[in-house]
Parts: structure tokens; sequence; C-alpha cells
């Protein structure tokens, strides 16, 4: 295995993505992930974790939805993980405030949606929604987490970059780091097996594949610019996939997380036998997923 890949690989074992649930309190424009009854309980998540460090060093756990903070043992779960030493990423669309209930925000990265300035964020997850997940950031900044936010570009809003920026400086400090993440293409929307809808469309248009490069080249972007997007993922269903939003399970929350690896280093090996692009740090997923490859 190459050697970049092999070290990608060892680090990403460190780290954890957990999709507890897929409901959320927010109906926005551009969402297409199928909002299931699934979830999981604290205790699955926590044998889950608990098993994983038998075998691995784990660092980092990150938490998504859905929204998250619609579990009401949140807090208690990440409180138990950062007391024992973990750091803890939320992504969140900061609706829902329960920052007061965090013991060691020192050790927890919130990632807030906001997609661009107050009218167009506004516009995608609801009136109100912009002046909301600034206010969770104020809060979050205030009490001592670390704050980060996501942001999904599209063809109205790329334009927006600089002005967007100079609002969230001059709301936040310049100490939020924004990442960029081009919308899904219709390809992948209306193609991908799990996913339910498209959203809309209609003020919401698809980056051009040389807007999408100059992203991915001139900003901090997801995918990253060497792509390697791969990770552990335990998602609501109870299955583990080795990409947050994979097509084919490694296993099971109950498989021991050392075949768990492994399937996904299988995975890995395969991949880098077909592979064509040499910065390129790997997918688990190359019939499907990746539509980036080209961009970077």
């Amino acid at each position: 295995m190459n050697m970049l890949v092999k070290a990608h690989l060892a680090s990403i074992q460190k780290h954890l993505y957990i999709s507890p649930l897929e409901q959320c309190n927010l109906r926005c424009a551009m969402c297409y992930t199928p909002k299931t009854t699934l979830s999981l309980s604290e205790d699955e998540i926590l044998q889950f974790i608990r098993s994983y460090q038998q075998s691995i060093n784990l660092e980092t756990v990150t938490f998504c939805g859905g929204e998250i903070f619609l579990l009401p043992y949140m807090p208690h779960l990440i409180n138990t993980l950062t007391e024992e030493g973990l750091f803890v990423q939320l992504i969140t669309n900061g609706s829902i405030d329960k920052l007061d209930k965090l013991n060691n925000p020192n050790a927890i990265n919130c990632i807030v949606s906001i997609d661009g300035c107050r009218e167009y964020h506004d516009k995608n997850r609801g009136k109100g929604m912009f002046d909301t997940s600034i206010a969770f950031l104020k809060h979050a900044q205030k009490i001592g987490c670390h704050t980060e936010i996501f942001s999904i570009s599209t063809r109205e809003n790329i334009a927006e970059i600089d002005a967007f920026e100079g609002a969230i400086l001059k709301k936040l400090g310049n100490t939020v780091a924004i990442t960029y993440h081009p919308r899904k293409p219709m390809t992948y929307l209306s193609a991908h097996p799990t996913a339910n809808r498209v959203g809309e469309t209609k003020g919401f248009g698809f980056l051009s594949d040389n807007e999408i490069s100059q992203l991915m080249n001139k900003k901090k972007t997801f995918p990253p610019k060497t792509l390697g997007c791969f990770q552990v993922a335990l998602m609501s269903d109870k299955n583990v996939y080795g990409c947050c939003e994979g097509i084919t399970p490694l296993g099971t929350i109950s498989d021991d997380p050392k075949k768990l690896i492994h399937l996904l280093t299988k995975r890995i090996n395969g991949w880098e036998k077909q592979n064509k692009n040499s910065r390129c740090l790997g997918c688990v997923e190359p019939g499907f997923m990746c539509g980036f490859t080209r961009k970077i």
C-alpha cells in the first residue's frame, strides 16, 4: 500500500463517525437524506465505542444526524465521552441549544451548518435560522467550545463567499473556520440507492466542474483536496460503513472492530489497484460515491 494512503488509513482509525438518528426539526430545501425513525440508544453507542477502544486508540468521535440535539441523552453521552478523555465533534443546525449542559466545552467542537448570508441561509433552512445559528455559535464560543461552520455551496451562493466570510468575521471573529461542501450533483442525488429525494433545485443550483475545482483549490472543502474521506461510520440502522454516506456496509454494530478495520483496509487495497489519480487518498465506494476525483 502507498505510504501516504497507509498513513491516512492509520489516522482515520482514531476517529469514529456516528449518526444516531436521521430525524430533524427543520425541513431544509436542499435536504436529500431519508428521515427514517431509526435511532441508536445511548447504551448501544457506548457499547460500540467501548468495544472499538479495546482494539483501536480512539481519539475523536463525531456525531451527526439528522439533528443530534433532538436526542434527550445527547448531553449526558457527550459528557461521558469527554470525561474519559475523548474529543467530541457535534455537527448541528444550531437550533437547539443545550450547551449549558456540557461539562467539558474545551473538549468539544461545535460544527454548525450555515449556508451563506442571512437571506440565502434562511431560504434553505427557514426564517430566522441564520440568527439562531449565529447565537448558538456565540454561546459555544462564550463557554469555551471550539467552533466551526459547514457551508453547502451552490451556483447561487458561491459568488457571496467573500460577503459571507465578512459577515461571519464581523459577528464571530476570525476564530471560526469555514468548510465548504459543493452541493451533491444531480447524478448523485437521482441515483443514490438509499437517499429518497433530490430536494429543491430552483434557487439552489449545482456548481459546474470548474467552480468545484476552484472552490476545492482555494478554500477548505469537504471532500478535502486529497479526498480520502473514508472513515468508520456507525449509522442509525446499526450498520457500520466505510463512509458517512456509504452504500455497502462493512458490518454491524455488534461486529468485532478488528474485523471492520480489516474489511475497510481490504476495500482500500482494492481501490488502490485500480486508482488512476495519484492525489487521491482512497475510497471505499469507488463505483458510485466519488464524483470529485477529476476536480482536484
